[in-house]
């Protein structure tokens, strides 16, 4: 290799070592800057994607509490004479969640577990509104799992009928 390097011409040789650097901050550039780059202006979209779900969310947390304080009155509401599971049921339909709702079953008698999947967040929502307001059922326990399409989510409830 030293051989070769040294039989050639210096233009050549500048002309090489030339091009070698060119290539080398190629290389760099395109191999390490590029992406870098890259990454970074897919983590801001995503910093900024989140911080717009926690706005959302943080402002139906307080809709959440002031519909809680306004619907407080509003605890012995009576069911009509209609069970729980019927009651619940007929309100899924209602609230266009009849498709989403996968299982219903007593708890006790005065409760009901409820699953839901790919449900719409704001359809359950104002679903579980209506139940408190017209019919004095409370949420005990939920666990909601956000889903991969927007907007939808996974929710397990346990709602608690009127004392």
């Amino acid at each position: 290799m030293k051989a070769w390097w040294l039989g050639l011409q210096a233009s050549e040789r500048r002309t090489l070592a030339i091009g070698g650097a060119v290539l080398l901050v190629m290389a760099v550039y395109f191999g390490v800057w590029v992406p870098l780059q890259n990454d970074i202006t897919r983590l801001e979209k995503q910093v900024k994607e989140q911080q717009a779900v926690k706005r959302w969310m943080e402002q139906a947390s307080q809709q959440a509490l002031r519909l809680k304080g306004s619907s407080a009155g509003n605890s012995q509401v009576a069911r009509s004479g209609r069970s729980l599971l019927s009651l619940v049921d007929q309100a899924a339909k209602r609230g266009r969640l009849s498709d989403n709702l996968k299982r219903l079953e007593p708890d006790g008698s005065s409760a009901v577990k409820v699953w839901l999947e790919q449900a719409s967040f704001d359809d359950m929502m104002k679903w579980l509104v209506s139940l408190e307001k017209k019919h004095g059922l409370k949420i005990t326990t939920i666990t909601i799992d956000r889903q991969a399409d927007s907007g939808r989510v996974n929710a397990r409830m346990t709602l608690q009928g009127p004392a």
